[in-house]
């Protein structure tokens, strides 16, 4: 079908117009593919009103485009020979009865010529803000009238259009917040590399420095207390370096570079390792540390990457003793249950409030008073753990009570 000239005075600009045409743009619509909520919308209105013709139109500056369309080829028309225009100007439901009894249509090419519209109805779409951003339009090729209940459902059709509009808009700014939160995520993530990369290089030579400084019998300087100065250097050096390269874990891991290298392993055995590396600081603060060795031996293997989960249980067990007092008591023990693997580490230590446990296990975050966290760590070695643990399937689970105690469990598939 050729597209008609037009021949008619178009309709006067609405008051707001280019405040209508930013928030008609707003919603990124204009020119999108078909759209099977716009269709059934018109469909639905065809059928109900019983007209051959029903829109659904957007009024750009220059056009009206047809989102979706029943009983017509034609995508568009030119602003100017638009009836919906008129609806737009006015912001209210236009209904042209016999559009050649009309004076403001009997020359209208689209009256005229095809699609030989005769009876036209229109409901706009206005937005929150008032603004008539197009219409719900039925069109017949023969003189009609509505009803009040046919005006009122064709008005409750083009609020569907318009509540379809925003779900478009919503969808379609929800994707924009995800883009830019990725693209955020990954200059985090590069930067947060990048920086733990660099530093390390210096990091190293302050700390092979302060070794040499410590190991002079006298002190660089003459005098013992420099070569006590020295090994705080040294000591802050290594647990810098532990927080960088904690960074750089945690980076690799949100990353996706992290890649698990699985073999099959007995769980058993990583356990006791791994308490052996904590007794000594164990019995350096007088906490009882109890492995139950029968029921830990007798967990079966399982496929795990295994320095990966070492390092996930040394975090957990050296935390378990780090905020146990003196005299108290960390036990470790496992279990099988329904296809799971469960090791449960137990402590009589200091606990953690209800406010800080739901935030347990972000990045940097650290529970309890300034001077419970005994100045060490960074907060991340708990939001490694989550992550290590989550790569293989499994999950981590902490229950605490101030005071009394933490129970945390670690929870990995067997199949």
């Amino acid at each position: 079908m050729q597209q008609p000239e037009a021949t008619v005075t178009a309709a006067p600009l609405p008051p707001n117009e280019a405040d209508r045409l930013v928030a008609l743009h707003r919603y990124g619509i204009l020119d999108t593919p078909a759209d099977p909520r716009f269709d059934r919308i018109v469909a639905l209105s065809a059928r109900l009103l019983d007209m051959p013709i029903a829109l659904v139109t957007l009024v750009d500056a220059e056009r009206q485009w047809f989102k979706a369309r029943q009983g017509v080829d034609l995508a568009e028309t030119p602003r100017d020979i638009s009836f919906c225009t008129h609806a737009v100007s006015d912001g209210s439901m236009l209904e042209v009865p016999d559009a050649i009894q009309d004076a403001r249509f009997i020359d209208n090419p689209l009256v005229t010529g095809d699609p030989g519209i005769r009876f036209y109805a229109g409901a706009p779409l206005l937005d929150e803000n008032g603004h008539a951003l197009g219409t719900l339009c039925v069109i017949d090729r023969k003189p009609r009238h509505l009803s009040e209940e046919q005006r009122a459902l064709l008005s409750d059709l083009a609020g569907m259009a318009q509540d379809a509009m925003q779900l478009h808009r919503a969808l379609l700014e929800a994707e924009q917040a995800r883009a830019d939160a990725e693209y955020a995520n990954r200059a985090k993530t590069n930067f947060l590399a990048f920086m733990s990369h660099e530093l390390r290089t210096p990091l190293n030579a302050v700390i092979g420095f302060g070794e040499l400084m410590e190991a002079e019998p006298f002190g660089p300087l003459g005098s013992p207390r420099y070569q006590h100065y020295a090994g705080m250097i040294v000591e802050g050096g290594r647990h810098l370096l532990e927080v960088i390269n904690a960074i750089l874990d945690l980076t690799r891991i949100e990353s996706g570079k992290f890649a698990l290298q699985r073999e099959a392993m007995t769980v058993g055995e990583e356990v006791a390792v791994v308490t052996g590396l904590v007794r000594v600081q164990a019995d350096a603060g007088s906490v009882a540390l109890a492995l139950d060795a029968a029921a830990v031996g007798a967990l079966p293997m399982i496929s795990a990457d295994r320095s990966a989960l070492r390092q996930a249980l040394l975090n957990l067990v050296g935390n378990a003793v780090k905020f146990t007092p003196a005299g108290g008591q960390v036990s470790i023990t496992g279990e099988e249950r329904e296809g799971w693997l469960r090791l449960i580490i137990k402590d009589t230590g200091i606990g953690i409030a209800p406010e800080d446990l739901r935030r347990l296990g972000e990045p940097f975050f650290q529970s309890g008073p300034v001077m419970a966290r005994r100045a060490e760590g960074s907060g991340l070695g708990l939001a490694i753990t989550r992550q290590l643990v989550a790569l293989h399937g499994g999950a981590l689970d902490i229950a605490s009570e101030l005071g009394k105690g933490t129970t945390v469990t670690v929870s990995l598939p067997l199949a």
